[in-house]
């Protein structure tokens, strides 16, 4: 009995570990699903050219498909236009490094990249590094979710440290890319009328 008592706070420190770890999936899992705010307004975009082409495909009436591709194509540049207008390295910066420090993670290290053209939106990606618990990176993934600006955890890897231990819960080394939005002002939504007019006039429209 008394060999099992020495060793209960082991068993403890097993325990919590062990519930910080399932925290952390099920934490990790509601993060994904918060950040699901660009693949939603992605796949409305798609549906909307997919319905732009079928308009293309099937309108015998010349003027009715013109009149209707505008009207969708303007719905596609009207949803490009929910994304932010700029992207700031300076406050994005601020905020991740801010958080980050503000949970106490060591060994903050954050590479801006450069920006990516993606037709109707640009990205840029932050690749942050940091070493720090399990409990500390589960809140810090959550503060930048919730952020009011639109940034998106792209990719994420931990491992544990090396470096010896001093506490009693595991220290990770966490490796993230961490993408921000904004919409391309430069980029115009094909209408695809004169393919339309041409396709119409080999056909002998009437």
């Amino acid at each position: 009995m008394s060999a099992i008592v020495s060793k209960i706070h082991w068993i403890i420190i097993l325990w919590v570990s062990f519930n910080l770890y399932i925290l952390f999936t099920e934490k990790q899992e509601e993060l994904i699903a918060k950040q699901d705010r660009i693949p939603v307004l992605d796949g409305n975009i798609k549906r909307s050219k997919r319905k732009k082409k079928q308009l293309q495909q099937y309108f015998k009436d010349i003027e009715k498909a013109k009149d209707r591709i505008e009207m969708v194509a303007n719905e596609v540049e009207a949803l490009q236009k929910k994304l932010p207008s700029n992207i700031s390295d300076t406050q994005n910066l601020e905020l991740i490094k801010g958080v980050a420090e503000g949970l106490n993670i060591k060994n903050v290290f954050l590479t801006p990249g450069n920006e990516e053209n993606k037709g109707f939106y640009m990205v840029k990606r932050y690749e942050f590094s940091g070493t720090g618990t399990f409990l500390q990176f589960l809140v810090f993934f959550e503060k930048i979710a919730e952020n009011d600006r639109l940034l998106n955890i792209t990719s994420l890897k931990m491992t544990k440290t090396e470096k010896k231990q001093r506490g009693r819960f595991q220290l990770i080394n966490c490796a993230a890319s961490i993408i921000a939005y904004r919409y391309n002002p430069a980029h115009k939504e094909d209408r695809g009328i004169e393919a339309i007019e041409s396709e119409f006039k080999k056909g002998g429209g009437k």
